[in-house]
């Protein structure tokens, strides 16, 4: 008799090994801000001053560099992100069809990423270091309510570069305030 009392009582008790979803939203997979005609003809403009300075200097390589990252950041500023399925799980977080168990993650913090809200966290591993999911700001009292179980929050202080760039941006825009 006890052997049968003891069998239902591990029916009734839940299966430690069984995921389970905690929260699921969808958003898009990064953070998107259209840029206008405005700002491109500024970046350029920008670009090829510079360029003029380094080639006199000799930094061919630096010139194709920065081309390069001028590009990508063109690429990245208009083609639109997709929407993805992220997870918050009871073994980890789910970025689209990527994992990462709690045991990776260190820390997380919530920011701002150009016009979206995100959750940025800073994982042990070498790559990638830290994972950002954009999230609604609706949402984020419950996520917070769920990963700080988990791993601690961390106040997102600014650095240096980051009020450097910041100081940078007010003193030199690359687009019309108004227009935003």
């Amino acid at each position: 008799m006890p052997q049968d009392l003891k069998q239902k009582n591990r029916s009734k008790e839940t299966d430690l090994n069984e995921e389970k979803d905690l929260f699921v939203w969808t958003a898009p997979e990064r953070s998107f801000k259209k840029r206008d005609r405005d700002f491109w003809i500024t970046a350029i403009a920008i670009l090829a001053l510079v360029s003029i300075i380094l080639f006199f200097a000799k930094e061919t390589f630096l010139i194709v560099a920065l081309s390069g990252t001028l590009f990508l950041y063109y690429v990245l500023a208009t083609v639109e992100p997709q929407t993805i399925t992220n997870k918050l799980t009871n073994r980890g977080i789910y970025f689209g069809d990527l994992f990462y168990s709690w045991a990776d993650l260190a820390t997380f913090w919530f920011g701002k990423s150009l016009d979206s809200h995100a959750i940025y966290f800073e994982t042990y591993l070498r790559f990638p270091r830290q994972v950002s999911l954009i999230i609604e700001p609706k949402h984020q009292d419950t996520i917070k309510k769920i990963v700080v179980k988990k791993i601690p929050l961390v106040k997102d202080e600014p650095r240096f570069i980051d009020k450097a760039t910041t100081w940078l941006m007010s003193k030199l825009p690359l687009e019309d305030k108004k227009a935003n």
